[in-house]
Formats: C-alpha cells, sequence, structure tokens
C-alpha cells in the first residue's frame, strides 16, 4: 500500500523542493504548505474541541496530508510507514478551508455562505 502527496515543482519554498524531501525523506517541515492539514487552520478551535480521549500521537502540528490514491501530478509515493494513520472527512476539511479564505477575502462570507460554523465543524472534525 502506497501513500500519495501532491507537490508543486515551481514554489519558491525551498524548505519544500524535491530534491530536500529525497534527502531527508517527506514529514511535516518537507510536506507541501499547500496541501496542508485543516486540523491546524484554527489551532485555538482544535484545541478547545480536542476529545479527551484522543491518543496523544494525534498532533495536528505535526501532520501532513497524504492520498490513498493519486489525486494530482506530480506526486510523491511513499509506502505506509506507520500505523499511525487518520482519515479525515474532505468535506470538512474544505469546509474548514473556505473559512480560511473568507478570511483573506476581508471576511465579506462568500466562501462560507451556507457552512456550518467554524466551530460545528471543527466538533465533526
Amino acid at each position: 500500500m502506497f501513500l500519495y502527496h501532491m507537490f508543486i515543482e515551481n514554489d519558491s519554498d525551498p524548505c519544500i523542493s524535491p530534491q530536500r524531501v529525497l534527502k531527508e525523506g517527506l514529514n511535516h517541515k518537507t510536506a507541501t504548505k499547500w496541501y496542508s492539514n485543516s486540523g491546524n487552520l484554527f489551532p485555538d478551535l482544535t484545541n478547545r474541541f480536542r476529545s479527551a480521549n484522543l491518543p496523544k500521537w494525534i498532533d495536528f502540528k505535526v501532520a501532513f496530508r497524504a492520498d490513498l490514491e493519486v489525486y494530482e501530478y506530480p506526486y510523491y509515493r511513499f509506502p505506509v510507514f506507520s500505523n499511525k494513520i487518520l482519515v479525515f472527512n474532505r468535506d470538512i476539511s474544505s469546509d474548514l478551508f473556505a473559512y480560511k479564505e473568507d478570511i483573506y477575502d476581508s471576511g465579506k462570507g462568500r466562501f462560507v455562505e451556507g457552512l456550518p460554523s467554524k466551530e460545528d465543524l471543527m466538533k465533526d472534525y
């Protein structure tokens, strides 16, 4: 079984160059920033709604996204190297990201119209 992580070839951030990833391996420091994890979009909400019975290894500060199938080229393909893999609902992640886009859109609400609140989304996340 493999996991897939997309990268952007002409990204200007040197810390996520393909050469660095191949040398150091794929981890939260070398993962593509654009391909982020939604649990760290609103850290205060993530901490507030974190279930008390979640295992300690679930840490959104070091999480990065990978897919079970090829999403878009170019990508890194790497073997499953851990049993500590958590699957999240992509729709909830997209809705949470819409709130981040709304912030950059001066809070006009175009991206979040009709969506549940950030708090409700984070509870379900």
